[in-house]
């Protein structure tokens, strides 16, 4: 039996047909329409369905599905028509006019999307698995990937986050997506999302996976489960596509010893670098690297103003170790061997600089941005402190940037202005090096210390981190 879907919304948005109700340079399309036509693509996908596997290869056994629809509680989210008479009572759609070209000039088979109703959409989603797994159908612990339709990256950070906090916690690379090579797809998307996984030769046998679809419209969700048997073959591999190469998101790793507090942190400092990094990718000179646009001029002005701020990196983590009292030396001894370890870091910075014609004695001479100021300031603040455990927050963010981004950035900058490995070696030094911090973060956080009150609290200085360091990378050149 196969099960087919197929989408081709491309002919209700041709820009004919809005040119003809008169819109143009001069009047624009309301949003709710405009969205539309940038978020759908067209697609078809199908399934066989049979009750035995395949006699070769991997099949994918469906456990079971749940459909559930909020309809009643909501008016449609998506539709074609005005909002009013959709919405009206009675409900006038494009039929009910005289003729076709009345309803046309009328709008009447536009389609639209009400954008501030998403958020719900997101919401009930997730409310929907948090429901099967107390009725004990799903059991977040045995989920090993998450397969779900979402029509924008935006509503897949939202979704993870609601779920991370629920206790269905999939690690973001088993958080499977095609959207950025395939697009918006809608019915069409979980059928090309399963088979490119399927092809992926990620799977294994006794493998679940858990995937939703929501269809936006009428508030109707749908939940399935597919656990992977079979034997797997030597098949051509289609690599797994979680997001595009340059703009993934994936929060550095903190090993915990399992217990539930440490995890508890950890669950919400990588919702805090989910946001910190989406949002860091709009920053000008971010963009500019991403996008290919970066120019000599820009990279030499990037290493003058990271370079005020980083020299003031070994000096908090000294202070913050000083101030550690003696039954935490161990933590204290961790603090201080990295902070030798940052020193000198600042050195590289001056000699990429003068590597593509800075002057030494001008970046030496420099003072901090105002975003690095404020950094500086707001760091060295709480390193005063006693005990000072929130710094594990921002330890996380600066040590993750070299994690998780500097390699990324290294890489593009230097295919970007030609240069040879050297002339970006502060880039390249913290992409390796931070694998050691993160080993000391490790143990910091399984050290003990940990309170609710601890967590709180390493929370949000990762957060105030996280802003303050796109703030100094927003005023590169504000002094």
């Amino acid at each position: 039996m196969a099960c087919v879907a197929s989408e081709l919304p491309s002919r209700l948005l041709k820009a004919s047909r809005y040119e003809a109700q008169g819109y143009g340079t001069d009047k624009k399309l309301p949003f709710e329409t405009e969205f539309l036509r940038w978020m759908l693509s067209d697609g078809a996908g199908a399934f066989v369905l049979q009750d035995t596997p395949s006699d070769r290869g991997l099949s994918l056994q469906l456990d079971w599905i749940k459909v559930k629809s909020y309809a009643s509680r909501f008016p449609p989210c998506m539709y074609v028509g005005d909002k009013d008479e959709v919405a009206g009572s009675p409900v006038v759609g494009w039929l009910d006019y005289p003729d076709y070209q009345s309803a046309t000039d009328a709008g009447a088979i536009n389609l639209r999307q009400n954008i501030g109703m998403l958020e719900d959409v997101v919401k009930l989603a997730v409310d929907g698995a948090f429901e099967l797994i107390d009725d004990g159908r799903l059991d977040p612990k045995q989920i090993d990937w998450w397969v779900t339709h979402y029509s924008s990256h935006i509503f897949k950070e939202q979704a993870y986050e609601l779920f991370c906090r629920g206790g269905l916690v999939v690690p973001l690379d088993r958080v499977f997506t095609n959207l950025y090579t395939k697009g918006n797809v809608g019915s069409a998307s979980p059928y090309i999302m399963l088979e490119e996984l399927f092809y992926s030769g990620q799977l294994e046998p006794g493998q679940k996976i858990f995937s939703i679809v929501p269809e936006s419209g009428r508030f109707l969700f749908g939940y399935m489960q597919f656990t992977v048997c079979g034997t797997p073959t030597s098949q051509a591999q289609v690599p797994v596509s979680t997001a595009a190469e340059n703009d993934q998101i994936d929060p550095p790793d903190i090993k915990t010893t399992g217990a539930e507090i440490e995890e508890g942190l950890v669950r919400q400092l990588a919702r805090v670098w989910i946001d910190f990094e989406s949002q860091l990718n709009n920053v000008p000179i971010v963009k500019k690297i991403r996008e290919g646009r970066l120019t000599v001029a820009d990279y030499r002005e990037l290493l003058f103003n990271l370079r005020q701020q980083v020299i003031d990196g070994s000096r908090w983590i000294s202070r913050a170790a000083s101030n550690l009292t003696t039954e935490n030396f161990p933590i204290r001894s961790a603090f201080i061997g990295h902070s030798s370890d940052e020193h000198r870091d600042f050195e590289m910075l001056e000699r990429d600089y003068a590597s593509v014609g800075g002057n030494v004695e001008d970046i030496r001479a420099g003072t901090k941005n105002i975003g690095s100021t404020a950094l500086s300031e707001f760091i060295l603040g709480r390193a005063s402190r006693e005990n000072p455990f929130d710094l594990i927050g921002a330890m996380f963010i600066i040590e993750g940037l070299g994690r998780r981004v500097a390699s990324r950035w290294a890489r593009m900058i230097r295919e970007q202005l030609e240069l040879e490995e050297s002339q970006v070696s502060f880039l390249m030094y913290h992409s390796e090096s931070d694998d050691v911090h993160f080993e000391r973060l490790d143990r910091a956080v399984q050290s003990g210390i940990l309170t609710p009150e601890v967590v709180e609290s390493v929370v949000k200085t990762a957060k105030v981190t996280a802003r303050l360091y796109r703030l100094q990378l927003e005023e590169i050149g504000n002094f």
